[in-house]
Parts: C-alpha cells; sequence; structure tokens
C-alpha cells in the first residue's frame, strides 16, 4: 500500500483503466519485490536497501516500464516505492537475527531499525499454535494504518489529474 501511495503520488494516475491497472500492478510488484530475498536467506539485507532502489529504479527507467511518462519520474516513482518497503520494516517489529534492515547498503553493511513498533512482527513459525493470530494481527494493523493513507493519496492523486483535463477513475 504505501509503494502505492508513493508511486501515486510522484507518477499520478493515467486517465485510462488498463494504464491504471498496470501502474498499479508494477508499483505492488515493486513493494512487494524486496522480500524475494526470503528464498535465498538474505532477508533484509541488500534488497532492503537504498542500492537496490537506485539499482531497480536505474533498470526501471532505462526500460520505461509504465509507471510514469518520463524517465525521471519513472526513475523516482519505482525508488521511492521501492524504498516504502524497507522503510516500513524499520518501523516494524524485528524478532529474526539480524535485527533490522541493510539500509544503507552498498555504503554500509550496517542493520538498522528505528526502535518505532508501528507495525506488528510477522512470524514464519507456521508450526506455532499463534502463527495465524499474530499474521493477521500484524495485517490488520498495517490496513488500519496504511488504508488510510492510500485512500488520501488516490483522492489527491485523482484530483490533480481532472483539474489537469485527465478522466475520472
Amino acid at each position: 500500500m504505501a509503494a502505492l501511495a508513493v508511486g501515486w503520488g510522484v507518477s499520478g494516475l493515467p486517465a485510462d483503466r488498463r494504464p491504471l491497472l498496470r501502474q498499479t500492478a508494477i508499483l505492488v510488484a515493486i513493494g512487494i519485490a524486496p522480500d524475494l530475498d526470503l528464498l535465498i536467506g538474505r532477508h533484509s539485507m541488500e534488497t532492503h536497501s537504498i542500492g537496490a532502489a537506485v539499482i531497480v529504479a536505474t533498470v526501471a527507467a532505462w526500460q520505461r516500464w509504465p509507471v510514469a511518462s518520463s524517465r525521471l519520474m519513472i526513475w523516482l516513482a519505482v525508488a521511492l516505492a521501492w524504498m516504502s518497503h524497507p522503510l516500513l520494516d524499520a518501523l516494524g517489529s524485528d524478532t529474526s537475527v539480524p535485527i533490522g534492515v541493510m539500509a544503507f547498503w552498498p555504503l554500509s553493511d550496517a542493520h538498522m531499525q528505528t526502535g518505532w513498533e508501528v507495525f506488528g512482527p510477522i512470524s514464519r513459525r507456521y508450526w506455532r499454535d499463534d502463527f495465524l493470530a499474530i499474521n493477521l494481527s500484524s495485517v490488520a494493523r498495517e490496513l488500519l494504518v496504511l488504508g488510510p493513507v492510500l485512500l488520501v493519496a488516490f483522492w489527491i492523486t485523482n484530483r490533480r489529474r481532472n483539474r489537469a483535463g485527465g478522466h475520472r477513475v
């Protein structure tokens, strides 16, 4: 949701439904992508960093991913959408070593966490009796915090587009 909010905020909303759905799908994928590191056992490391955001945003701008109208806006939308993930992870409760995210890679391999537990922990311990309760609670908390942010971002961006002469979605 945060990736969508910042992506829409930077790039605006396309006037037609099909480009909007494509843009939304790409921004959601970008917001989730840092967690692909779970597949290689390096969670919260390089993919959760400014360096990864710069790399992905550069590829996106070079390839002209359909999330914005210009290469600069594509780069900004993708970089900020990617960075929303490690930022929100740093605002969460981390119970897995190493604690925090490697936010400043490649400049530093230190892990950081804000200490503000805005979001609850996500459990990967599927064998525990409280696995579902912990994760559902965390998802509900994220929806309560980020849902209104996403709705406001959509509303403001849609109003901005309508004032510029676009069509309402």
